[in-house]
Order: C-alpha cells, then sequence, then structure tokens
C-alpha cells in the first residue's frame, strides 16, 4: 500500500539540503564547462534540482511518484532557470533523454533501494552510461544493509524535523525477500502510513562496483558522506561516485 500524500507536506524538512551536500554538487563546477547537465533520478519535490537551476546549470529530475513530481512542479516558478520535471519509469529513460548529454547522474536519499531486483539496477547502469556525456559520473547515496548482516528487522535511523518524524523499518522473510514499511508522524504526532510492505533490494557495497564494471564504467569510489571521509563499512550510509 501507499500513501505518500501523508509524507508530501514533510518531505524537504525530512530530507534536507544540506550545505554539505550542497557543496559537493558545486563542486563539480571545478570538473564541467558550465552549464553542467544534471539528471536526478527520483528527484523528490525538486528541492536540490531548483537550487542547482538557480545556480545557471541545466537540470532534468525524473520521478515515478505523482504526488512528488506535482510538488517538484509547483516549486518550479522561473520560465528563465533550465530545469524540467518529467514522470518517468526508470526503465524509460533512453527512450526520451538525450544521450550523452548528462555530466552528473545522481539517486539520493537511499531510493537505488526501491528497485526490484538486481537486473533493474544492472539495467540502470547500462542506461546510464548511454546518458552520460564522455567523463561524466554517477552519484548514489544509499543505506548500508551490509552493516546490520542478516537480520531479520532493520530499523533506519529516524529521520525527524520540528513538525514530523519518519521511522523506516525493512524486514525480511523465511525465503529472502525484503519489504520496507515506512511512517510519518505529523505536526498533530499522529502517525500516518506511506509505505506498507512495499519491496525493496538491498543492494551491496560489491553489487554497485559489479554493476558498475559490467556496465563499462572504470572506477567506484564509496565515501562515508559528501564531505569525502573514507567508508569503514560501519556507517547507515554512503555515496558512491562512479565514472
Amino acid at each position: 500500500m501507499r500513501s505518500i500524500k501523508n509524507l508530501v507536506e514533510y518531505y524537504d524538512e525530512l530530507f534536507p539540503i544540506t550545505e554539505t551536500k550542497k557543496s559537493f554538487f558545486t563542486g563539480f563546477e571545478k570538473e564541467f564547462r558550465s552549464p553542467i547537465h544534471f539528471l536526478s533520478i527520483s528527484c523528490g519535490t525538486g528541492l536540490l534540482e531548483n537550487f542547482l537551476a538557480k545556480k545557471g546549470h541545466d537540470v532534468t529530475g525524473v520521478e515515478n511518484v505523482e504526488e512528488l513530481l506535482h510538488a517538484a512542479n509547483l516549486r518550479r516558478r522561473s520560465q528563465l532557470m533550465f530545469i524540467r520535471f518529467f514522470q518517468m519509469f526508470i526503465t524509460d529513460m533512453t527512450k526520451f533523454l538525450g544521450k550523452a548529454f548528462y555530466n552528473v547522474i545522481y539517486i539520493l536519499n537511499s531510493r537505488l533501494m526501491f528497485f526490484r531486483c538486481e537486473k533493474e539496477i544492472q539495467d540502470f547502469f547500462n542506461d546510464a552510461k548511454v546518458l552520460l556525456a564522455p567523463g561524466g559520473k554517477i552519484v548514489l547515496e544509499i543505506f548500508n544493509f551490509e552493516k546490520y548482516g542478516n537480520s531479520k528487522l532493520i530499523t533506519l535511523p529516524t529521520r525527524e524535523s520540528v513538525r514530523s518524524k519518519l521511522f523506516t523499518e525493512v524486514t525480511t522473510d523465511e525465503v529472502g525477500n525484503k519489504t520496507v514499511n515506512i511512517n510519518v508522524e505529523n505536526s498533530s504526532e499522529k502517525v500516518l502510513p506511506v509505505l506498507t510492505n512495499h519491496p525493496v533490494y538491498a543492494v551491496t557495497p560489491s553489487e554497485i562496483e559489479k554493476f558498475s564494471e559490467t556496465a563499462g564504467f572504470a572506477s567506484a569510489e564509496f565515501y562515508a558522506d559528501f564531505d569525502g571521509n573514507p567508508f569503514t563499512g560501519n556507517e547507515d550510509f554512503y555515496v558512491v561516485v562512479i565514472k
């Protein structure tokens, strides 16, 4: 069951764009000629995308959740910015988006785990290779499932803001299939469902290396955060830069 509407009002405050994250993405200005062509997969409400567009970059956001996409389009008030949002399944990217066009393709907030299987993730890497311009990069922010080993129940760190809290639990059944339950506590302290028993895929760092190599990328660099600190394997989340 999906009730994303219960989350939309609080999405930006629960998934804020930190100064560190802003600095990380504007840091690509040292590597690529402006305007940088960014492609955001599962862009949510488009908060980071609008920041990058205001910096003068060309930004495309793709989102398959209608409620989040609507919020992203409401934010896009200036027609002078090079920014657009599309409701699109990841499998359709190479049909409608420009090939060899993007400098940076990114998926944040662990949205990669909502891909349903290995094949879907491998197809994403293959398609990203087609969409990236020469020298382009993929950036991923991923929950570190390996930290929890074979635990049947994993509780992700609670996200909190002044008005709300987000609770996320991943359970594993007897045959190894994983599902996620996400609930949001609103400003009235009422807990509402966002996702119930929704399938997820617990991708690991070693799989990321395999997928990227198979797609023809040269390297995958792992970091503990957007500051570039070394990834030790004990972090709840990690950042990968693939090139």
